[in-house]
């Protein structure tokens, strides 16, 4: 089969492998065709490029700079662009192809105009949505959209068309799936799915190797070994709700057995590294986005991963992190929304807890609970590493991306 990808950002470096990477590296594994077209912003200086890795062709197309730009408007021009420069480009470079199956994830959510001309070039083609980001919702949400504003009810239509575009929609959870259909009536419940984010499963980290990556890695950030390392890795915006985060930092700043490390980038990137030094808050690391392995090293030396979400939200999100903290076995503290099925799924498989974002109180009850239950963390982590497996593998979104249409080209 040939497959087409249509994503925004696709990794150029091998060692920065994510959720896409790994799932179209499943796809090819198991002799299709893979393309992927992806977008490559005017920020890096990159030009438009066929690349191949690991066997998949992948069309990077120059395009403005439609992440990670403070600018709106700019960011909006460059949205809007998008879909005529990978159209432009899928033709001139893949003009040839038939593709069986095109799937594509958002955000973005404005990939109408270029799933109607894939359709139409390849008549037979099935479309598979990987719903990653309910929006317009998430910005009413978060204060970035009215419902007074047109534009609110430009990305809404747009939503509306991509979803009767898709003919199945994999959803990262039940609560995703329960709220895609209570808020569009339009949509057959026959065709959506939960599909959640997957990663490669490279096996077992051996134990010996496992405590020999741990200690050298806490050696070199100065923790010691008795004390507990909670990390956070991800984005830090306004959608982690990351306030509740800097007054739990705030609460432990004198702990001495209690150390957190955060890693990663974002609007709050600054906000937090000023908070952090204005508290003398000594027993925690910041760090930026470092690549996938690297990150791993770091999971392998904590012993708790946290999860944060704004308290604000009406939309279930489902951090993908998880699925890096699971891979690892680290034990879960989520502090999300009401909404968000999450916790219920950490908590219901053992993994670890779920606390509503600012409750300090029940944060420092699960904390004190950790710090004197040391064969506790070793059952939640055992628990983690086995719903990994079970739930958040690869094979497991290509069974189900496949089983709709064609189950007779599985494990053949």
């Amino acid at each position: 089969m040939n497959i087409i990808f249509v994503t925004i950002a696709y990794p150029q470096n091998s060692l920065d492998s994510n959720l896409y990477t790994d799932l179209m590296e499943g796809f090819r594994g198991n002799g299709h065709q893979v393309y992927v077209v992806c977008s490559a912003e005017k920020r890096f200086g990159h030009e438009s490029q066929i690349t191949n890795s690991n066997g998949i062709e992948i069309l990077r197309v120059k395009t403005g700079n439609v992440t990670s730009n403070p600018n709106y408007f700019t960011k909006g021009i460059a949205l809007l662009r998008l879909q005529s420069q990978f159209i432009t480009a899928i033709k001139k470079n893949f003009s040839e192809i038939s593709f069986d199956l095109i799937i594509y994830s958002t955000p973005p959510i404005q990939y109408n105009r270029i799933i109607k001309y894939l359709k139409a070039k390849s008549k037979s083609a099935t479309t598979y949505l990987l719903l990653k980001d309910i929006f317009p919702q998430n910005a009413l949400d978060m204060g970035l959209l009215s419902k007074w504003n047109p534009i609110y009810w430009h990305f809404r239509n747009q939503e509306k068309i991509t979803y009767k575009l898709s003919d199945r929609i994999g959803c990262m959870s039940q609560a995703n799936v329960s709220y895609v259909l209570n808020n569009n009536s339009f949509i057959s419940p026959s065709k959506v799915e939960v599909c959640a984010n997957t990663l490669k499963d490279h096996g077992k980290i051996n134990k010996s190797d496992h405590l020999e990556i741990r200690s050298k890695i806490r050696k070199n950030l100065s923790v010691l070994d008795d004390e507990l390392l909670l990390i956070y890795g991800g984005n830090l915006g306004i959608a982690q709700g990351l306030d509740f985060f800097l007054e739990i930092i705030d609460n432990y700043k004198n702990a001495k057995n209690i150390r957190f490390l955060i890693v990663g980038d974002g609007t709050w990137y600054s906000k937090i590294e000023k908070f952090i030094s204005d508290r003398l808050a000594k027993n925690v690391l910041l760090k930026k986005r470092v690549p996938a392995n690297a990150f791993k090293e770091l999971l392998i030396a904590s012993d708790i991963g946290l999860i944060f979400l704004n308290p604000k939200f009406t939309i279930p999100n489902f951090p993908s992190r998880l699925t890096s903290y699971l891979e690892v076995g680290l034990p879960v503290i989520a502090c999300t929304d009401k909404i968000s099925d999450i916790g219920d799924i950490i908590v219901s498989e053992g993994c670890g807890f779920k606390i509503l974002s600012g409750n300090i109180r029940e944060f420092k009850d699960t904390i004190h609970y950790a710090l004197n239950s040391p064969e506790m963390i070793k059952t939640k982590s055992v628990n983690s590493r086995n719903l990994f497996e079970k739930s958040f593998t690869i094979n497991q979104s290509y069974q189900i991306i496949m089983n709709r249409w064609y189950p007779s080209q599985i494990d053949r």
